[in-house]
């Protein structure tokens, strides 16, 4: 372990990894293939915790580009906004005296699960052999086994993620109805959970009213989802909300240069992607890529680890 810490000091020198999570369910679910269950995650936290100096992630932007990062330096975020942060992944960073920031979906607080936490509890209580999706465009979709579930919810979420917004909540709405449940049955973040986790020293950002790709957006829309969530956490929390994460994250797919003006307009000082590779001074405090390793195995961790300190992420020129 020696040795491979002494590895990636020599290619991580003035370089800050950030990393990505997401659910963190106590265990491991079978519907969401690679998250991580609460187990393993605590292992990654354990291993993270041993090779890296971890700072709060506005901390270590500051350091980024004042040239002042300390070795090994890294950051913890997490995506989207879920009841099990409370008493699981916030719980579990308390416990190893570890910073995070997590990046909230808002529309869920006013009675507006996030569209892919609807699909996932209606693939979950499907009780058919075959769910009937030829209404939303697409073949039926076996539900039998444990893997059939997991697959069509894979084939649910590709053909929903790119759908403009409204259409997406008709054809959601229409799924709904036909296995007889409705977004309100959808287990979601409190605001009672928001406010426990900010209250433990993490802090908040922000990550959208409804989860749209941004580009997909209207302007208005656009503005709206990234302005008006600060402006929503800031008065639940009463705290400064600061940060950004673009909703799936990838530079010039699912936002543009005029999402990144929106994003400094809106008063963020940082925001994140899902793009792989590592930050440097040169890297934009509105274009920070994030990776996850998934393991499972230490040596794999690790060889990951170094993979993506190679990895040249994708950069929009930002707009002046």
């Amino acid at each position: 372990m020696n040795l491979m810490r002494d590895v990636l000091q020599v290619v991580a020198r003035g370089k800050l990894s950030v990393f990505l999570f997401h659910k963190v369910p106590p265990c491991a679910d079978p519907l969401l293939v690679g998250d991580l269950g609460e187990a393993q995650f605590s292992r990654l936290l354990d291993f993270i915790k041993e090779t890296f100096c971890v700072l709060p992630l506005g901390d270590a932007v500051q350091h980024l580009h004042a040239n002042t990062l300390p070795p090994l330096s890294a950051a913890l975020t997490f995506d989207d906004g879920y009841p099990e942060w409370r008493h699981g992944a916030a719980r579990v960073l308390e416990e190893k005296s570890l910073p995070a920031t997590f990046f909230i979906t808002t529309g869920q607080f006013f009675g507006r699960p996030m569209w892919n936490e609807r699909l996932a509890y209606i693939v979950r209580v499907c009780t058919e052999p075959v769910l009937d999706t030829k209404a939303i465009r697409l073949p039926p979709l076996s539900m039998q086994t444990s893997k059939d579930k997991a697959n069509a919810l894979h084939a649910l979420e590709f053909h929903f993620k790119y759908l403009p917004p409204i259409i997406r909540d008709e054809f959601l709405e229409q799924l709904e109805t036909q296995v007889g449940v409705s977004s309100s049955d959808v287990p979601a973040m409190s605001v009672d959970d928001l406010v426990a986790i900010s209250n433990r020293g993490f802090e908040i950002g922000a990550h959208t009213l409804e989860h749209p790709i941004l580009g997909l957006c209207d302007v208005d829309r656009a503005r709206e989802e990234i302005g008006q969530t600060r402006e929503i956490l800031e008065g639940l929390i009463n705290k400064p909300v600061t940060s950004f994460a673009y909703p799936n994250g990838r530079p010039g797919v699912d936002f543009s240069p005029q999402h990144i003006q929106m994003v400094k307009q809106a008063g963020y000082r940082y925001a994140v992607t899902t793009q792989w590779g590592v930050a440097d001074s040169k890297t934009s405090s509105y274009q920070i890529p994030r990776f996850t390793p998934w393991g499972p195995s230490r040596p794999k961790m690790a060889l990951q680890l170094i993979r993506n300190f190679y990895s040249r992420p994708e950069h929009l020129r930002d707009m002046a």
